[in-house]
């Protein structure tokens, strides 16, 4: 075949694979609902026509940067894996900023979109439980967006379940193939429920919600009630509250075994920044196997990982406990010891003086929260200042030590290793190929989230 009928034949299979894709465009400032919405001269105003209008594969939903929007939606349109349908933004075009007067820019920036991303909020609870996106439907895209201020619910217990009820963005029962990408969600009690399956949750931020959702529930960034979903490559900071019958609650992701339809084995979490949060991960159920945490940053309060039984990987994270009050005295906790088994390799462990990793088991009267025990570590650092005995109580593993880890710069909270450190080339190979900054994992890996440059 020649180079040019070669060319020819891409160029067809282009329009077929795309004939029947449509952007749609929704602009808060100049749309009108009762417009085509199919071009950016004729956008929709709100949220409306995404209930009311048919999509399918290929589609594309855009909205205008810099416009804003109150309430929620249930979407129901499923796009394939080929042509999923994306939820995303539209602005000005650089050719027209060129050659437009700076004068007459400002009623083109309204027109066409520019500026911050597009806002959302839902503070109204008898709006969809306080949903903005709530997605019934398979292999959708949402990318870009900002949501902030979302509602609490009226009170929530083990009968009426309000808070297994919230979520910006709500991945209901049944879905699968969805991701959830590059969005902001600032003041949300929860800002991500996970129903569905093979869903991707990455590079989103999260941050500053530190008011109790009701009596027992803090606020908690991302929600998880099914299996097979990865939670990757996202900020979360301040996610948290005092108060309640655990002293303090919530914080950057929750298995919610109190939700009616829970069954979330297999979930991945891995290379996520978490920053002063009231806990990284918390596993509300029995059961779960198969859950991976590694190559995170956690420098919150209270444990990096507590349930009620539970089967975890721990691997190369570097988890610091020095933000006050902990109210947590491990690291690891669980309301079931015997139904409990992690399996901790190349981790930093950085904790005040007072608190422990492991400890020892303790029996159990009442729903209390317990040191976890003896469980399989090797190849760990534990650093607790001067408590000789950070471990809690455990004998060291194999390639264990207790030392300081030497970071660039404790003070300024860089949990990167200098030159010096101990935990440079002491780690064991994993099935990882970059560290938490993106560099390349050598064979000789380091403990922690951080691989040194040029090891």
């Amino acid at each position: 075949m020649t180079k040019s009928k070669l060319s020819l034949l891409l160029l067809l299979i282009f329009f077929v694979f795309n004939a029947n894709a449509t952007n749609y465009y929704i602009n808060s400032k100049v749309g009108d609902d009762n417009n085509a919405g199919n071009t950016k001269d004729l956008p929709w105003k709100s949220l409306i026509n995404l209930e009311k209008n048919k999509f399918l594969p290929g589609d594309s939903i855009l909205f205008a940067k810099g416009s804003s929007y109150k309430g929620g939606f249930i979407f129901t349109h499923s796009g394939t894996a080929e042509k999923p349908i994306v939820f995303s933004t539209y602005s000005v075009g650089a050719d027209v900023i060129l050659k437009t007067p700076r004068t007459e820019l400002s009623p083109i920036f309204e027109k066409y979109g520019a500026g911050q991303a597009p806002s959302f909020t839902n503070p109204d609870w008898s709006v969809l439980n306080g949903n903005i996106f709530r997605i019934e439907a398979n292999y959708i895209v949402i990318d870009g967006f900002y949501f902030h201020d979302n509602t609490n619910p009226p009170g929530s217990d083990k009968n009426n379940k309000n808070v297994q009820k919230l979520g910006v963005v709500y991945l209901a029962l049944n879905t699968h193939h969805n991701i959830v990408k590059n969005c902001e969600f600032f003041n949300t009690p929860v800002g991500i429920k996970i129903k569905g399956k093979y869903n991707l949750i990455s590079h989103n931020y999260l941050h500053d919600r530190n008011e109790m959702m009701a009596y027992s529930w803090g606020p908690i960034a991302i929600m998880v009630v099914a299996g097979n979903n990865e939670i990757a490559y996202n900020r979360v900071e301040n996610y948290g509250a005092y108060g309640g019958p655990y002293g303090s609650d919530g914080g950057v992701i929750e298995l919610d075994g109190v939700d009616d339809n829970f069954k979330a084995s297999t979930i991945n979490i891995h290379h996520n920044t978490s920053i002063n949060n009231h806990g990284f991960l918390e596993i509300a159920a029995r059961g779960v196997d198969s859950v991976t945490v590694a190559y995170n940053l956690s420098d919150d309060k209270n444990q990096f990982i507590g349930g009620g039984g539970y089967k975890v990987n721990v691997f190369n994270n570097t988890v610091i406990r020095t933000r006050e009050p902990n109210v947590d005295r491990y690291i690891f906790w669980t309301f079931n010891p015997e139904l409990t088994f992690l399996n901790v390799r190349n981790n930093i462990f950085y904790i005040a003086s007072d608190l422990g990793v492991f400890g020892p088991v303790k029996k159990v009267t009442g729903h209390i929260r317990v040191a976890v025990g003896e469980q399989l570590h090797s190849n760990n650092l534990y650093f607790g200042g001067t408590n000789p005995d950070p471990i809690g109580g455990i004998k060291l593993g194999n390639g264990d030590m207790v030392t300081n880890p030497l970071f660039v710069d404790v003070l300024n909270r860089n949990f990167r290793l200098n030159p010096k450190s101990p935990a440079k080339g002491k780690g064991i190979k994993l099935d990882y190929k970059t560290d938490l900054d993106g560099y390349p994992i050598s064979k000789k890996p380091c403990m922690g989230a951080y691989e040194f440059p040029s090891n």
